[in-house]
């Protein structure tokens, strides 16, 4: 599980910004390259470009538009709770 840290609405709920402890992920990615995420065991991958990553603390940034059925989802987690999987970059 890949725990959401912090959670901001930058838009009026239709843009939304995440920051996940991913500490592998944060050591070989770099803002830019793409990582594919599952909400749950069920849910569709989703693949999303890393807005930043910090190696130090071991997260990874994602800044998504609310757009449909898995980002609504993904809108729906709050801080604490998590993602099934995270794979990247690619």
């Amino acid at each position: 599980m890949f725990e959401i840290t912090e959670k901001a609405d930058l838009a009026q709920g239709t843009v939304i910004s995440n920051v996940i402890k991913a500490p592998l992920i944060a050591r070989k990615a770099r803002p830019g390259q793409f990582v594919i995420l599952r909400v749950n065991e069920t849910g569709e991958r989703i693949p999303l470009t890393m807005a930043d990553s910090d190696p130090e603390s071991g997260t990874i940034t994602l800044i998504y538009q609310v757009v449909g059925k898995s980002t609504a989802l993904m809108k729906s987690l709050n801080v604490g709770d998590g993602y099934q999987d995270i794979c990247g970059p690619l």
